[in-house]
C-alpha cells in the first residue's frame, strides 16, 4: 500500500472511540448557542424597533446593538476556539483523557460575563430612558469590556493549557483543570 492514500492514512483498528464523522450531529458549545441566543435577541429588538418616534427602540439604538451583537459574537466565539484548542492539546499528554476533561469548564466565567453585559444593553435599551449619547457611551464602554474580557481570557486559558502539557509540570488535578 503506499503511502498517503486513503487506507494507509485510516486509524488502526486498535484505535479507541468512534471514527471520525460517526456522529450524526454536531455538538454546540456553550459559547456558540449563547451567540446565536444574542441573534436571536438581536431579532427580536429588532421586531419592536419601528422608525416613528414612540417607538420602544429607536433606528440609532438598534444600530449601536447591531454593532455591538456583532462585537459580542466575533469575540466569543474565536476566544472559544483557542480554548478548545489548547484543551485539546493538553488532553493529548493526560491520563484518562475523557475523565479528566468533565473537571474542564463547558463555558467560562469571563463568555457569561461577556453575555450578560450584552443582555444589561438590551434591557437598558427597553427598559431605561438613557439620552442618545448617554447610550452611546453605555453601549462603547459594553463593546470594550467584551472585546478585553474574552481574548485576554482566551490567552490566559490557552497559556495554562500549554503550561500543563509541558512534560516538566505535574499532571494537572481537578482544580487546575477548571481554569483551563
Amino acid at each position: 500500500m503506499e503511502a498517503g492514500t486513503p487506507a494507509a492514512t485510516a486509524r488502526p483498528a486498535s484505535a479507541s472511540g468512534p471514527p471520525p464523522g460517526a456522529k450524526t450531529h454536531p455538538t454546540l458549545t456553550w459559547p456558540q448557542i449563547l451567540s446565536f441566543a444574542a441573534f436571536v435577541i438581536f431579532v427580536a429588538l429588532a421586531l419592536v424597533a419601528e422608525p416613528d418616534a414612540g417607538a420602544t427602540v429607536s433606528n440609532a439604538e438598534l444600530r449601536e446593538v447591531a454593532t455591538f451583537t456583532m462585537f459580542l459574537i466575533g469575540a466569543m466565539l474565536p476566544s472559544d476556539a483557542l480554548i478548545r484548542f489548547g484543551r485539546n492539546l493538553l488532553f493529548q499528554n493526560v491520563d484518562k483523557p475523557d475523565t479528566k476533561a468533565k473537571d474542564a469548564p463547558a463555558t467560562t466565567l469571563a463568555q457569561w460575563l461577556a453575555f450578560g453585559a450584552f443582555v444589561v444593553v438590551v434591557l437598558a435599551t427597553l427598559l431605561a430612558k438613557i439620552s442618545g449619547d448617554e447610550f452611546r457611551e453605555v453601549i462603547e464602554v459594553a463593546r470594550v469590556l467584551v472585546v478585553a474580557l474574552l481574548p485576554s481570557d482566551a490567552g490566559i486559558r490557552f497559556g495554562r493549557a500549554l503550561y500543563y502539557r509541558s512534560p516538566n509540570t505535574p499532571a494537572p488535578g481537578a482544580a487546575q483543570l477548571r481554569r483551563v
